[in-house]
């Protein structure tokens, strides 16, 4: 017969293995499992389950069930907490108590009217309640026997009280470990989701896709644009609850001059904020509808290149007012293009838009020179400014989409890198940047001057 000092070594071992069961076991039914093959070799452990709650949603599921009369349920399958009065598990739950039934056992203060729920009768019963640090029931551990040869003694029912105990705060460990994982995986999954739109995305702008690739762009710049439209519906709320006011008092008879002039002030500043943001928000979207230029010949003509920059740099000029920043273009009248003057366009915005907001400081004077020559079927450009430079980490990700030192400051972070699409898509060509700190930045092009495929020959 196994002696009490075998047994406490027994125990002892047992209550060591959780232990290490629970470091190197992430899966609840496993380790349960686990628990159960150990327990079975210190007592009577035939039938033996583990319940486990979710207080929140006030239900239950059977994570591990092993029982010689009843049939395991799903594992995974939840049910409604029962009452306590109709169920031995869910008042162990519920109560946070240990509970022992039985024919032979005296019928505990409170305990269950339908002593056995839905499950067959037993001999004996014993059940602790699985508790968290804050001592919230997160389920229980039962064990049961239903013939009078296999009954606990009082050392038994202490002994699985104490490793009820051990389990709790294995279980803890492990669902721990899961939830990390759990949002491990999710995050995960989003990063690659949002690694594959963005990749999507940056695919499209390569290819320069008609405007019917302009829809699955929207989603990576969607952070962009919500800011001012937001800032827009924020706006037109207020301005729409003073014009009720307004009229309220109106009616009433309570109109003054100085609430009428109040309320002129408010929509003159609610209009000047709305007409802000609206603006860039549309500038944001022009920008996009450009990287998507079509390489059709709807959008190639023949233009002269001086001429044209003339223009470009016109419509700039609102930019340029009050900044003193001179811009000296140097360009061979008769140079001719027959290639995508939008792409152009938008090149030259760009680029000097990007020089007066990272170039150049408030009041600061500076000169951006534009110079492009002829080298034979190629056109040479070259684009300087003697702004602020940048350092060699910023200019490695000077064309990354979404790379701003202006984050919150009005850079969207798309302007260079349409830049490097529009030069490299419609205009065929190639780009490369040069800068250091106090240095300026200089852009060099090279492009094709006719981006029109030759005609065949006729036969």
């Amino acid at each position: 017969m196994e002696s009490r000092l075998d047994r406490l070594e027994a125990v002892q071992a047992m209550l060591l293995g959780i232990g290490q069961i629970s470091n190197n076991c992430s899966d609840i039914t496993e380790f349960i499992g686990a628990v159960h093959r150990a327990l079975g070799r210190i007592m009577y452990a035939a039938n033996f389950y583990v319940a486990l709650c979710d207080r929140e949603e006030g239900t239950l599921r059977f994570a591990y069930f092993v029982d010689e009369l009843d049939p395991a349920p799903d594992p995974e399958e939840t049910s409604a907490l029962a009452s306590p009065d109709q169920s031995p598990t869910a008042w162990v739950i519920l109560n946070r108590r240990n509970l022992v039934m039985g024919n032979a056992v005296p019928r505990a203060a409170g305990a269950p009217a339908n002593s056995w729920g839905l499950g067959a009768d037993a001999e004996h019963w014993m059940g602790c309640p699985l508790l968290d640090h804050q001592h919230e029931a997160l389920g229980a551990i039962v064990i049961q026997s239903y013939d009078t040869e296999h009954t606990y003694s009082d050392e038994d029912q202490a002994l699985f009280a104490l490793i009820a105990n051990h389990v709790s705060n294995a279980l803890q460990g492990i669902q721990s470990v899961e939830r990390l994982e759990h949002a491990v995986h999710e995050r995960t999954l989003l990063l690659e989701q949002r690694n594959a739109a963005l990749q999507e995305a940056q695919s499209e702008l390569v290819r320069q896709e008609k405007l019917a690739s302009l829809g699955r762009l929207v989603a990576g710049v969607a952070h962009e644009i919500n800011t001012p439209l937001g800032i827009c519906v924020t706006a037109t709320s207020h301005l729409v609850q003073e014009l009720k006011l307004t009229r309220e008092e109106m009616a009433a008879g309570e109109m003054t001059e100085d609430s009428l002039q109040q309320f002129f002030g408010i929509l003159d500043q609610s209009l000047k904020i709305m007409t802000t943001n609206t603006q860039r928000a549309a500038a944001l979207v022009r920008s996009f509808k450009q990287v998507a230029v079509d390489q059709s010949s709807d959008g190639m003509r023949p233009f002269r290149l001086k001429a044209y920059l003339g223009e470009v740099l016109l419509s700039l000029q609102p930019h340029l007012k009050g900044r003193d920043v001179a811009v000296d273009v140097a360009c061979d009248e008769a140079l001719e293009l027959d290639s995508f003057p939008g792409a152009v366009s938008q090149i030259v915005t760009n680029l000097v838009l990007n020089s007066l907001v990272h170039g150049f400081a408030a009041g600061q004077a500076g000169r951006i020179r534009i110079t492009v020559v002829q080298d034979g079927e190629a056109v040479l450009a070259e684009y300087s400014d003697d702004g602020a430079g940048m350092s060699q980490d910023t200019l490695r990700q000077l064309f990354d989409p979404f790379f701003t030192t202006r984050r919150g400051q009005g850079g969207s972070g798309l302007g260079a890198h349409i830049l490097y699409n529009l030069a490299t898509g419609p205009l065929g060509g190639t780009v490369k940047v040069d800068s250091a700190p106090g240095q300026g930045l200089r852009y060099k092009f090279r492009f094709p001057r006719s981006r029109r495929a030759p005609k065949a020959a006729s036969s």
